[in-house]
């Protein structure tokens, strides 16, 4: 028997604290694959708040979270329309910013019912394709990734210009 579809809807202003919980482990996850790189400013999560916030009044832009309890979230997704250069025939695709389960609740199910409600929001908008980006350093989310169908395309790469 399989378990049902975790319960996912579009994300409130008053959902910004417990997103910025999971960004947190987002962050702490990517601080892993680069610490200097992921290295953190001051103040970075009310950063982090206020960017969620803003995207929320951007009718360009989804965030959905899988309630958990009260005032907590088994996870969340922000994603938005991405513009391609005019050479293109495929002018906008639909970016993946951010997909963070909390640890404990992953294999539930609660990252594909959140990817499957933005990849919903943005059929809604007739974008006809996803992008999303992941470490192929981290191998539950390149097995995640695949299993939804995603396959790489580019690779981006990153180092010290003073190297």
């Amino acid at each position: 028997m399989t378990s049902p579809t975790p319960f996912v809807r579009m994300a409130t202003p008053a959902d910004i604290p417990a997103i910025v919980r999971r960004w947190r482990d987002l962050m702490r996850a990517h601080t892993r694959l680069d610490p200097a790189l992921y290295e953190l400013t001051p103040g970075a999560a009310e950063t982090y708040a206020a960017f969620v916030r803003r995207r929320m009044g951007d009718r360009q832009t989804a965030v959905f979270v899988a309630p958990q309890g009260d005032d907590d979230i088994a996870g969340y997704i922000l994603g938005g329309v991405g513009h391609r250069a005019p050479i293109f025939a495929v002018q906008q695709v639909g970016m993946i910013f951010d997909l963070v389960v909390r640890p404990d609740l992953r294999r539930a199910g609660v990252g594909r019912a959140l990817v499957g409600a933005l990849r919903e929001w943005f059929a809604r908008h007739e974008i006809e394709y996803l992008q999303v980006n992941y470490s192929p350093d981290n191998p539950d989310a390149s097995a995640f990734w695949t299993r939804l169908g995603f396959r790489p395309l580019l690779i981006e790469a990153y180092r010290p210009v003073d190297e």
